[in-house]
């Protein structure tokens, strides 16, 4: 039996260099851009038809709704096309979705602090992260009144 092998030193690998390859269709003839505009146009109104059915599906959508959509699809399409079709438009409502509740959660938190605040006593001050109560009853009443949607 022979010794060990040496173990390299560690070492980081560099992150991407951050260079964007753009590529352009050159050399197209009229045709060529006419079939382009007309395959653009025809895979963009079936997105946006099963956006619509994945919308209107809503929660509740389940994989036979999403092979019923893909086949809907297929018949207007390719298997390939419909498959990218169907998951792109699931990922831009989820993407939806999720956005929806950030921003509802945005607007609870602004509630809660509102009502953290309408709470202290008029002027005091803050304390470890928590906000004050409001400077004057002119900020507080506005602030109560926002509150209560009036």
């Amino acid at each position: 039996m022979g010794g060990l092998r040496k173990v390299a030193a560690p070492f980081v690998v560099s992150g991407p260099s951050g260079v964007a390859i753009r590529a352009g269709l050159k050399g197209l003839t009229g045709q060529d851009e006419t079939v382009l505009r007309r395959v653009g146009a025809l895979l963009g109104s079936l997105a946006s038809g099963d956006l619509k059915a994945r919308c209107a599906a809503g929660p509740a959508h389940d994989g036979e709704q999403w092979a019923r959509r893909k086949r809907a699809l297929t018949g207007q399409s390719s298997a390939r096309w419909a498959g990218s079709i169907t998951k792109a438009t699931h990922d831009q409502w989820a993407l939806a979705r999720r956005g929806q509740f950030a921003h509802l959660q945005n607007l609870q938190a602004g509630i809660e602090t509102i009502t953290h605040r309408l709470a202290q006593p008029l002027g005091a001050k803050g304390s470890q992260g928590a906000p004050g109560g409001y400077r004057s009853r002119r900020e507080w009443f506005a602030k109560s009144r926002r509150l209560h949607g009036r």
